[in-house]
């Protein structure tokens, strides 16, 4: 009866080492990919930024705003 409890208890053990293996693995892949998805976002916005850079453009539909704006 002992034998029977020891290989039940082992088979436990084995299945709950195997699914924190199989966790951690998880966990780092998509730790990983979150920050690999990070760094190409940031990598696009320098870019768009750069590209679309041109200052501050006081246009007519923005000097109609502020004028409706005053008090």
């Amino acid at each position: 009866m002992k034998k029977t409890a020891n290989k039940r208890r082992e088979s436990d053990v084995s299945q709950r080492r195997s699914f924190l293996k199989g966790a951690a693995i998880t966990t780092a892949a998509v730790g990983s990919g979150a920050l690999a998805a990070g760094a190409l976002a940031d990598q696009t916005d320098a870019e768009n930024t750069e590209a679309a850079s041109q200052g501050y453009q006081e246009s007519d539909h923005v000097k109609e705003y502020y004028r409706l704006a005053r008090f």
